[in-house]
C-alpha cells in the first residue's frame, strides 16, 4: 500500500503547503508536457516556491512525478473504497436463488458504474486524465502504482459482477474482454473529449451532462443483458 497521510482537519503546516503547491503545479506541467519536456524550474516558479524544495520534499523530478500519482491513487481511492465496500458486503449477503443474484449483480454494476462516472468526471477537473493517459500509452513506474492499486482491483470486483449477471467464468477472456468493454463505455466521453463535444455539441462535461451518460449507460446495460435492468 502507498504511504500517504491522511486527511487532517488541522491547518496545513508551511511545508504541507509546499508539497502541495508542488504537487499540482506539477499535475499540470507532467499532464501538458510529459515529464521529460516539463521542468523543474517551471513548476516551482508556478508553485511559487524555490527550485531547491523540490529535491528537499521530493528527492528530484523522478520523485515529484512518483509523488504526483500517489496523490492520484490517494484520491482515487477515497472515492472507489467505499463504493467497493457496499458492493462487497452485499455481494456476500447475496441470495441463492439465481436470478436475484443475477439481478443484484446488475444494480451492483450500475452503483459501481455511477461512481466510476463521476471520479472520471472529477479526474478530467482535476486534469488527472491527461497525465493518466500518458501512462497509459507508456507506462513507467508511475503506473504500476495506477495499476496495482486502483485499476486492477476495480477491474477485479467489476468483472466480478459481470461474471454473475452473464453467467460467465470471472476468470475467462470473454468475461475480462467484456469488462473492460462495459467500463470503456464511460471513457471515450472524456479520453476522445474534442470527439464527443463536437458530435454531441456539447461543452465542457458538467452535472447534466454526466446525468445523460448515467440514463444512457442503463439503457445500454439492458440491451446487453437479456432482464433485470430498468430502461427508466
Amino acid at each position: 500500500m502507498i504511504n500517504i497521510a491522511l486527511v487532517s482537519t488541522k491547518p496545513l503546516s508551511r511545508g504541507d503547503q509546499t508539497r502541495e503547491a508542488l504537487l499540482s503545479a506539477a499535475l499540470d506541467a507532467f499532464g501538458r508536457s510529459g515529464f521529460d519536456a516539463a521542468s523543474t524550474r517551471t513548476i516551482a516558479e508556478a508553485a511559487g516556491v524555490n527550485q531547491a524544495l523540490i529535491g528537499y520534499h521530493f528527492g528530484g523530478k523522478q520523485g515529484l512525478y512518483l509523488g504526483v500519482f500517489e496523490h492520484i491513487v490517494y484520491r482515487m481511492q477515497g472515492r472507489m473504497a467505499p463504493v467497493a465496500e457496499e458492493v462487497l458486503r452485499r455481494l456476500d449477503a447475496a441470495p441463492e436463488d439465481p436470478v436475484q443474484r443475477r439481478d443484484l449483480a446488475l444494480g451492483l454494476m450500475l452503483d459501481m458504474f455511477d461512481a466510476y462516472t463521476d471520479l472520471i468526471s472529477e479526474a478530467s477537473a482535476a486534469g488527472w486524465v491527461r497525465l493518466v493517459l500518458r501512462e497509459q500509452q507508456d507506462p513507467t513506474e508511475a503506473f504500476a502504482l495506477l495499476y496495482d492499486n486502483i485499476f486492477s482491483r476495480l477491474l477485479a470486483l467489476f468483472g466480478r459482477l459481470v461474471a454473475l449477471a452473464a453467467g460467465l467464468d470471472v476468470a475467462s477472456e470473454s468475461c475480462r474482454i467484456r469488462t473492460l468493454m462495459i467500463l470503456g463505455q464511460v471513457l471515450i466521453f472524456f479520453i476522445a473529449r474534442g470527439t464527443t463535444a463536437r458530435y454531441l455539441e456539447w461543452g465542457p462535461p458538467g452535472p447534466d451532462t454526466i446525468a445523460v451518460i448515467k440514463q444512457q449507460f442503463r439503457l445500454v446495460l439492458a440491451s446487453q443483458f437479456s432482464q433485470g435492468v430498468a430502461a427508466a
